[in-house]
């Protein structure tokens, strides 16, 4: 019995950040990967291997990730001179001024999240 009880409990919890980590952040219209994303390459020139190796996803899932926010308009994407297979990324001005709204929001959205996630634990 017990150990239905602490597996219902642990499948909320998995639910719940499976939820927000994939969601959309309330008033950004970006997930927290595409969050993650954007401050990644606005401190450091990264590839796209590079990044996903840093999200710890696979090469399509980050590919996707990627593209759309290309056609949003926040990155652009540079072929390396010396190894043409290489496209590293870079924020576009949109990106630049969407990224200013990450760091000044996000601070608040994932301290809520994770008490939400401390109470969901108790």
């Amino acid at each position: 019995m017990v150990e239905q009880k602490q597996l219902q409990k642990l499948t909320q919890i998995y639910t719940m950040v499976t939820r927000c980590y994939n969601q959309p952040v309330a008033g950004l219209a970006l997930n927290l990967p595409q969050c993650q994303l954007m401050s990644d390459v606005a401190v450091e020139r990264l590839s796209v291997a590079q990044v996903a190796n840093r999200l710890g996803f696979s090469a399509t899932r980050t590919s996707n990730l990627v593209v759309d926010l290309c056609k949003r308009g926040y990155l652009k994407q540079h072929v390396a001179p010396n190894d043409r297979r290489r496209r590293y990324l870079a924020l576009t001005a949109m990106g630049q001024a969407k990224l200013l709204l990450i760091q000044q929001q996000l601070p608040d959205v994932l301290h809520t999240t994770l008490a939400e996630l401390e109470s969901a634990a108790e």
